[in-house]
Order: C-alpha cells, then structure tokens, then sequence
C-alpha cells in the first residue's frame, strides 16, 4: 500500500512544483510588456540598482532598500509589477504615502531598470538596518 501511495505521490508533487515553478516564471512580465527591457538581465538589475540605492535609497527607501521613510523594498513578494510600474511613474500622494512621480525625471527604460533591480530583492533578507519610527 505504501509503495501505491509513494508511486502516486512522487509525480503528483512534480506536477505541483512544476506548476510552482512556472507561476513564479509568469509573474517576471516578458521584454515586450516591458519596454523591451529585460527584468531578468544581470545588468539592467545592475544599471537598476544603481539608480535605486541613488536615487531611491538614502532618505527614502533606504540605503540597502530596507526602508527609511519610505516602505523597505527588500524581501517583498507582495510588490506587484504593474503596480511599481504606475507608482514610480505617477508618484503616490495619499495621506502618510506619499512618492513623487518619476515619469519625465527617468526615462521609460530606467524606471523599468528600478523595477527589475526591486524584484531581484524579492527574496532578499529583509534589511538589518532599523527604520526610523514615526
């Protein structure tokens, strides 16, 4: 009974982390959702985190992406494409989130940089540094 079970098992837990897999795959959006940039590059990430521990880091998001004022950028599955993508370009200003808008500042092809060098940090360690309280 137990060599049926285990013989059922073993594929259908290759089935799941296939699937896992590829939902993981789904969500880095292809070059032609992305201005023709790819997230995945090592140096558009690289070219992206500069402009983001610049730009981005120190008085915001942190120097490592750990938060300052600003939410921390590190260790967050949350953070969806679209969404980065609309709240780099048009900024945010709702009561306690507030952003400026970066659209006109970066080019198109930059902000999407940003974006791959945060979802690089998707499965970072969230950062040591301790944010400042509010």
């Amino acid at each position: 009974m137990q060599s049926i079970r285990k013989a059922f098992l073993v594929p259908c837990l290759f089935a799941l982390a296939v699937l896992a897999g590829q939902a993981v795959a789904d969500e880095i959006l292809p070059p032609e959702k992305t201005g023709g940039v790819d997230l995945g590059d090592p140096e558009v990430i690289r070219k992206g985190s500069e402009i983001l521990f610049t730009t981005c880091g120190g008085y915001c998001h942190g120097s490592d992406a750990g938060g300052f004022k600003g939410p921390p950028l590190r260790a967050r599955p949350d953070l969806e494409i679209k969404g980065l993508y609309a709240v780099i370009n048009f900024g945010r200003k709702r009561a306690g989130k507030i952003m400026p808008a970066w659209k006109g500042t970066l080019t198109d092809e930059q902000i999407w940089s940003v974006i791959a060098a945060i979802v690089s940090l998707r499965t970072a360690e969230p950062s040591a540094v301790k944010r400042e309280s509010h």
